[in-house]
């Protein structure tokens, strides 16, 4: 059985972490196969990140797994994996969401801030306890200013202890915070599966690039941006079904 299932149904990649006896820790396994899927993800047009069991949604990398005969570039490219996935979901063309149930620790932490939405479970808790062991979430920090502000990332790490949802909510680490997370992670990844394609994959590339460039440079980007979206089909496709009080029937260019 594999560490990482992963499907497709109903305009769906599900990337489902298979591992719980071992809290659903990300190895080498789980973490090339997302990079492969996220990659290439078919014909999908959303992508769902999810976990085994109701306990732990992800506690992070697994040490047990760090072989002790390994090399130290060994071990810092193992390491590297989790940044390109990161780098995999931000370049990946679809939406990309986390079903978060129960406690989401350390490299669980970066996996989720690595999503574009993340609807968490009323009972799930997230942290960063490297710093009791020693460590610190260096990957983690530089996703984690970009989502909170640096008093409270500071805070979290620097603590180590556990954010329930509500607060992880009102810090602008997560999305949604709900009361039946498989129900309404469900319910949203197939909304977002009938969007238009064209206009999700130039919008989220579009979004990240203006965070990424100074105000105006943004602007002129956002400009151009949307004058290459007005001479797609699925453009007037969508201005013509509303016009015409119909479902727009979306071609993908």
């Amino acid at each position: 059985m594999s560490d990482l299932e992963v499907s497709t149904e109903s305009g769906v990649l599900r990337l489902h972490i298979d591992r719980e006896p071992k809290r659903n820790a990300l190895n080498g396994e789980v973490l090339r196969g997302m990079l492969d899927a996220l990659r290439a993800p078919g014909d999908a047009r959303v992508v769902l990140v999810s976990s085994a069991g109701d306990r732990v949604f992800c506690s992070g990398a697994d040490l047990v797994q760090m072989a002790p005969d390994a090399t130290g570039l060994e071990v810092h490219e193992g390491r590297g994996l989790l940044r390109e996935v990161v780098l995999a979901m931000r370049d990946c063309p679809l939406p990309v969401v986390a079903q978060v149930q129960g406690l989401c620790l350390a490299g669980g932490v970066g996996l989720v801030l690595g999503c574009d939405i993340v609807v968490a479970a009323d009972t799930a808790a997230f942290g960063l306890p490297e710093v009791d062991l020693g460590l610190w979430p260096f990957m983690v920090s530089a996703l984690l200013g970009r989502h909170v502000s640096p008093k409270r990332a500071m805070e979290m790490m620097l603590s180590s202890r556990r954010v329930p949802a509500a607060e992880a909510l009102e810090m602008g680490l997560i999305s949604r915070v709900v009361a039946d997370v498989q129900a309404e992670t469900a319910e949203l990844v197939a909304a977002l599966a009938a969007k238009p394609p064209v206009a999700v994959r130039l919008g989220k590339q579009a979004f990240f690039a203006a965070m990424d460039s100074s105000l105006e440079a943004g602007l002129e980007a956002m400009q151009a941006q949307l004058s290459l979206l007005n001479t797609t089909e699925d453009a007037a496709e969508g201005v013509g079904a509303f016009l015409a009080k119909r479902k727009p029937e979306w071609k993908g260019r």
